[in-house]
């Protein structure tokens, strides 16, 4: 098996929001980005939380319009590097019971995301390789 880094799995750059943001735009992002989370994010880049569409659904029935998206979002986030090894990313997603990680870069303001690596993008990945399914 190849040493692989989250980098060249991750879905590179991350659709983000801010906390202000209204769950009703929120939902027609996650809609039209056809992503299953939004990064959020504070006047710097730096990493605020995460709005998934689970963080969504468990609002379901309420005037959208009326909330915003640091209402609900899920702050903070589990992180990763770019140069994190794919199976210790791997290993998190499963210890945690995550579906994603965003992947960030240090900066003086906080951790700055540029990418996410979800389930489905490790799905694809292994897909596309022959040696995953002696791994697997």
């Amino acid at each position: 098996m190849p040493a692989e880094t989250v980098a060249e799995v991750m879905h590179k750059g991350a659709v983000t929001c801010s906390p202000s943001t209204s769950l009703e735009e929120a939902v027609r992002i996650l809609s039209d980005s056809d992503v299953t989370a939004l990064v959020v994010v504070g006047n710097a880049g730096e990493l605020l939380g995460i709005l998934s569409h689970m963080d969504v659904l468990r609002h379901y029935g309420e005037n959208l319009a009326e909330r915003q998206v640091g209402e609900i979002m899920s702050p903070g986030a589990l992180t990763v590097q770019p140069d994190t090894p794919l199976q210790a990313a791997i290993s998190i997603i499963l210890n945690s019971h995550v579906h994603r990680l965003v992947v960030t870069l240090p900066s003086p303001n906080g951790a700055i995301p540029v990418g996410v690596l979800s389930t489905t993008d490790i799905i694809r990945h292994l897909r596309g390789a022959p040696w995953a399914w002696k791994w697997v």
